[in-house]
């Protein structure tokens, strides 16, 4: 009676283990189709607010390209698998609310920070975006120098105390990738340069942040993003939403690692 009933308790398992799992074997599984989904919006999004670095359909596949890698699927598994989800819409409703619930926690992350929309004077606002740069760049391996430079020397030196937050949204890094892009920044005193240097460790937004001396004022902030793979492991890496915010001292909590001083 015992043995019947271990037999009876595994069948039992496996039952429920197998009514789980709705979806065939050679269809993308619900969870992974989800990131790809997510991943596939933030392609195109890109595809149509970037078009000049994507003119004709070639450029534009290489986006998609990049999802279908990333996640180590084909162009082939990723159509039948939109096929199938077309005939079980109640999984694909669900899956699709769960894709806009990222979309939508990743743009809140972004509402975080908000540029004021100013010029002329800046001394008198807590926050301003003094980036001066396009706001999106794309790293390939083909590229001799994957580097985003910037530089900003102000006519006027900004006002002492000041931080400096450096932000950007990447996409299309590939899990375990073994060079990871770094960012940059550098905030200079008349005598003293803070600098912080902050690994980027996936997909998503990042930031650097620097706060200066409270008595000195800033005459230049300056930095990059760095791409160093020489083994050329990744097939493209989208950045978009670059900021670079000042805040005057006492305005933004600063949380970042602490910033390296050198005089």
């Amino acid at each position: 009676m015992t043995k019947r009933l271990r037999i009876f308790s595994i069948l039992t398992v496996i039952c429920m283990v197998a009514s789980c799992s709705r979806v065939p074997k050679h269809i993308i599984s619900e969870r992974k189709m989800r990131v790809v989904l997510y991943d596939m919006l933030l392609a195109e999004a890109m595809v149509e607010t970037m078009p000049d670095s994507f003119p004709v359909s070639d450029d534009r596949q290489t986006v998609f390209d990049a999802v279908f890698r990333k996640h180590h699927i084909t162009q082939a598994d990723y159509d039948s698998s939109l096929i199938w989800y077309g005939k079980n819409m109640d999984l694909y409703i669900a899956i699709h609310k769960l894709v806009l619930r990222d979309v939508n926690a990743n743009l809140n992350v972004m509402d975080q920070i908000k540029p004021s929309a100013i010029s002329g004077d800046m001394t008198d606002h807590d926050s301003i975006d003094i980036w001066v740069y396009p706001r999106t760049a794309i790293f390939k391996p083909e590229q001799a120098f994957n580097t985003l430079i910037f530089d900003i020397r102000p006519e006027t030196p900004y006002s002492s105390g000041s931080s400096y937050v450096f932000g950007v949204s990447l996409w299309g890094i590939p899990p375990g990738l073994k060079h990871k892009p770094t960012i940059h920044l550098s905030a200079v005193h008349a005598d003293t340069i803070i600098s912080v240097n902050s690994a980027i460790t996936g997909d998503g937004y990042f930031e650097a942040t620097v706060q200066t001396i409270a008595t000195k004022q800033v005459r230049r902030v300056y930095g990059y993003i760095l791409m160093n793979d020489a083994e050329a492991s990744y097939h493209a890496i989208f950045l978009k939403n670059i900021r670079l915010m000042k805040y005057n001292y006492g305005s933004k909590a600063i949380t970042a690692p602490q910033a390296e001083i050198r005089n």
